[in-house]
């Protein structure tokens, strides 16, 4: 019987070379890896470099309400965007305010929305650059697109349309409001109180409600479907471009803001058919709109 020589040798060279092998390529990973973390900024390396939105990125925008597109607006506010403060300020107005001059109403009726934010702009000191304005049909349209807001009415109201004879009952308490619901507890033309102002507060409080509930955390595709909305469904000057120079600092406020939306009423006196703003409102709305005194 002939005995089988081993060829234990060639198994060795064989182990020797693969182990080589695997070790090169294991060196060549990891030195790679190595690399690519070098280039990755760490934690510290952030520190002062994450995008934070400032100064820079503030705005404000008139809002108008009308009953129909053709329609001089009744209602009167400016939102504005603090990407210093992380804030979206409403300020409702009267449409009988004045800050020394015409009234907006009496100023939209002179040369239309680019009257009214004039007039804004020069009690201001700060540029009123874009505006929006509502029918009736298309802030109910706009109010169902984002989606229902709860609000708490305080007491029972009850409005009678002198024309129509129509009742509106508003009832107390807290519940869901729709588009519609929502459009006649913000445009009523009679609150049933004495406070001049009562109409800006309801605007301003539930306003600020509809911004917290409907838009903190929104995702960025959800707040372009949003503007796409409105630049194709109302009045308007805003553009894509002018929203996306300040896409980033809005969606970093509202992922980092648990209760962006905040308000000021500016307050007056009423005199003859026009309620002039007092100059303790003006300064106080220009440190809102801007943070300078």
């Amino acid at each position: 019987m002939t005995k089988r020589r081993s060829n234990w040798y060639i198994y060795l060279i064989t182990f020797v070379i693969a182990g080589v092998i695997l070790y090169v390529v294991s060196n060549a990973l990891l030195n790679s890896f190595y690399e690519a973390n070098n280039d990755r900024p760490t934690s510290s390396d952030n520190i002062g470099t994450a995008f934070r939105p400032d100064a820079s990125h503030n705005f404000t925008t008139l809002i108008m309400i009308s009953k129909t597109a053709d329609d001089v607006p009744e209602q009167y506010m400016t939102i504005t965007y603090r990407g210093d403060a992380n804030s979206f300020t409403i300020m409702p107005y009267l449409s009988s305010s004045s800050f020394g001059g015409d009234t907006l109403k009496q100023s939209y009726i002179n040369a239309g929305a680019e009257a009214v934010m004039k007039n804004l702009t020069d009690a201001y000191g700060v540029e009123v650059k874009h505006y929006v304005k509502f029918s009736r049909e298309t802030l109910i349209d706009f109010f169902d697109y984002v989606g229902n807001t709860t609000l708490t009415v305080p007491k029972e109201i009850r409005y009678e349309d002198p024309e129509t004879k129509r009742l509106t009952v508003v009832y107390a308490g807290t519940y869901s409001f729709t588009g519609t619901q929502f459009h006649s507890y913000l445009t009523l033309p009679d609150y049933g109180e004495k406070d001049i102002q009562y109409s800006c507060k309801v605007q301003a409080t539930s306003l600020c409600d509809f911004i917290n509930q409907n838009f903190v955390h929104a995702a960025s595709s959800t707040m372009q479907s949003v503007v796409d909305f409105i630049i194709s469904n109302t009045d308007t000057n805003i553009t894509n471009d002018a929203y996306l120079a300040k896409e980033e600092a809005i969606h970093y406020t509202l992922f980092n803001t648990n209760q962006p939306g905040d308000y000021y009423i500016p307050y007056g006196e009423q005199n003859g058919d026009k309620y002039i703003i007092t100059d303790t409102s003006k300064t106080s709305i220009k440190d809102r709109i801007s943070g300078e005194l």
